[in-house]
């Protein structure tokens, strides 16, 4: 598997975030200039989604680039099949934060192992035991990362998870 930094390389991206979590994380580290590509690499972050509404926004204009779609969300089994006229002109690159983007919390909140045993879903492990009750409002997000902790949650989280084949996670993402 080749690195994502060989992926993106001379590309324009359209990053689509499942969600407020994720497009936090990203906004903060591209502003930061902590991840492998630079706010001139951006045609958009985007909280769009399905393959059609990506198509109809951002795929039926010229760039003076090959353009490369970034899918920040935590389910393989989500069904994102371009159609036939840009399956072979743009590539799609997953990044994964299964089992979801509140495991990053729970990596900096130093809860990794406690939460492996619970059994719960990261949302409710953030929410009942660590007290967490607004942890998917941007408020709250943005006043709860900084970019120091986030780096250091997104490598956490990559050495501790289970993985289930060849994938991408936002650790994958950072420049250094």
């Amino acid at each position: 598997m080749s690195s994502f930094a060989d992926e993106i390389k001379g590309r324009l991206l359209i990053v689509s975030c499942e969600g407020t979590a994720e497009e936090v994380a990203i906004r903060l580290l591209l502003d930061a200039r902590r991840l492998l590509f630079g706010g001139d690499d951006i045609v958009a972050i985007t909280r769009k989604r399905s393959a059609k509404s990506i198509q109809e926004e951002y795929l039926n204009y010229e760039y003076d680039r090959d353009v490369c779609i970034v899918r920040v969300h935590d389910s393989k089994k989500e069904n994102f099949k371009l159609g036939r006229l840009y399956a072979g002109r743009f590539t799609v690159i997953d990044i994964y934060t299964r089992p979801e983007i509140e495991a990053l919390v729970i990596a900096r909140e130093g809860e990794w192992e406690k939460w492996r045993r619970s059994k719960k879903k990261p949302s409710d492990y953030c929410i009942q035991n660590l007290g967490f009750a607004h942890l998917k409002e941007r408020e709250f997000l943005e006043a709860y990362w900084d970019v120091a902790s986030l780096e250091r949650a997104a490598k956490d989280y990559k050495r501790l998870r289970v993985v289930k084949g060849n994938e991408y996670c936002i650790a994958d993402m950072l420049a250094g």
